[in-house]
């Protein structure tokens, strides 16, 4: 029988309070940092060293997710300099040339954010594509709301949710569950699929009236800051037979990047590493190819705001994930020294023995928790916490830890990460000109029918 300490009673406390602070749409960083402070105070007995020890928890935070914000970074400095000089444009006109009907539009524009935000990532990739395609979609009938559910349902519900590519969410959630990226992300495609084959129709359904409704007139992306036209303009000019080539370079690269990570199975940092630098190189090239003598500043340029971007969205994370490595026996350790508890697992396992846990509330509870964390409206912030809880719970239950964490993840994310709540739709419905409120309506339904077959896929997985 698990001995329950009073840390474990605090930490325990303080997750209470943690998912009431995210049920009450508030910012949860202050609460950790509240937390972390008084639950390094009852494992120390020493005021100055809980003091440190909540500093230490955010540095091991910081070190154990410092990779995915740099490679998110990365990716939207490299977008940046493609929208700028152009490329993009030419990357994605011959699938403007594919969207005849609005339904066509409907499912090619989300199938291509789909696959382009697994590369590189959701919000970038809304600004990347999203505005080259809308007006290609609204010209043939597909009205931007449909085109705001496309962009929202395909590129957060089904690429964020399960980041197979730069891994960046399995990576978070694996860390927490203590198992391999590799189990994550096996354990989520059965989910992916059975949510997509749910959602992504009933989404459709939903805008057929618009459809018959008529076109409505193109808006212009809001989410990246524009360079002044004459800037864009002469970039866009520059190097014409240098980018036709460039072009070809780019696709050859990530191709070989996907190739090599599923031939040598790279996965976790591995892989991040090699996408990482192949973006490294393809800035280089852009920089040297089409910026010429300027490509020394602009890069810099572009690079700064890449890293601001990757800052501002994790930076609430490291604080939020600091409370929560503290309760994760890995992370524990680096924090509180060799003789820390798994503090988590121990309460997982404590209520395991209280109560005849099956399969079946043990995935409701890990489903539930992963969508109350998602109401903040990131779906990251919540990644630690069902990580952690995923291990507590599969430990004491003998269930599979891989596939609740998985899940609780794919909760977290689905609802957080941009479907169905109108602060995380910002981005989506800043490029079509929509109502972020209106967005969140139309794909509540979907969505929720979606998580329901996923709940029910995890329970037989378990």
């Amino acid at each position: 029988m698990v001995e329950l300490t009073a840390a474990h009673w605090v930490y325990a406390l303080f997750i209470v309070a943690v998912l009431v602070t995210m049920t009450f749409r508030r910012e949860t960083p202050l609460v950790c940092i509240i937390g972390s402070l008084v639950l390094s105070w009852v494992i120390t007995g020493d005021l100055i060293k809980a003091v440190q020890a909540v500093f230490n928890a955010i540095t091991v935070a910081v070190s154990e997710l410092l990779g995915v914000v740099v490679i998110i970074s990365m990716i939207v400095a490299m977008a940046k300099m493609l929208e700028e000089t152009g490329l993009a444009e030419t990357m994605f006109r011959p699938v403007q040339g594919i969207m005849k009907t609005p339904a066509v539009a409907f499912w090619v524009m989300g199938f291509v954010i789909m696959i382009v935000a697994w590369v590189i990532w959701p919000s970038p990739a809304i600004a990347l594509v999203g505005a080259l395609l809308l007006p290609a979609a609204v010209k043939v009938g597909l009205p931007p709301i449909g085109a705001a559910m496309a962009i929202s349902m395909f590129g957060y519900g089904c690429a964020l949710t399960t980041d197979f590519i730069i891994q960046g969410a399995p990576g978070i959630t694996a860390k927490a569950a203590g198992v391999s990226v590799g189990d994550v992300m096996a354990k989520s495609v059965p989910m992916l699929i059975v949510w997509a084959a749910i959602a992504l129709p009933l989404s459709f359904r939903t805008i057929r009236k618009d459809i018959r409704a008529g076109a409505c007139e193109p808006v212009e992306c809001t989410l990246f800051e524009k360079p002044p036209k004459e800037e864009a303009e002469k970039w866009r000019q520059a190097a014409p037979g240098f980018k036709r080539i460039a072009l070809g370079v780019i696709a050859l690269l990530f191709a070989l990047d996907i190739v090599a990570m599923l031939v040598f199975k790279l996965r976790g940092g591995d892989a991040t590493a090699l996408l990482g630098g192949t973006v490294a190189v393809i800035m280089v090239l852009i920089g040297l190819g089409v910026y010429g003598k300027e490509g020394f500043e602009k890069l810099s340029e572009h690079t700064r705001a890449g890293f601001m971007f990757g800052i501002k969205i994790f930076a609430p994370v490291f604080l939020i994930a600091a409370f929560f490595f503290m309760g994760s026996p890995g992370t524990a350790k680096a924090i509180f020294g060799e003789g820390a508890k798994g503090l988590l697992f121990d309460l997982g396992q404590a209520l395991a023995q209280a109560v005849p846990l099956s399969r079946i509330p043990v995935a409701i509870v890990q489903a539930v928790v992963g969508g109350i964390t998602g109401l903040d409206g990131s779906g990251f912030s919540g990644l630690p916490l069902v990580g952690t809880l995923a291990q507590a719970l599969g430990s004491g239950t003998k269930l599979d830890v891989a596939t609740l964490g998985a899940l609780g993840q794919y909760f977290a994310v689905g609802v957080g990460g941009g479907t169905i709540i109108p602060w995380a739709l910002i981005p989506a419905a800043g490029i079509t000109g929509t109502d972020p409120v209106e967005i969140a309506r139309r794909n509540l339904v979907p969505t929720l029918l979606g998580l329901t077959g996923v709940i029910v896929v995890a329970i037989f997985m378990l």
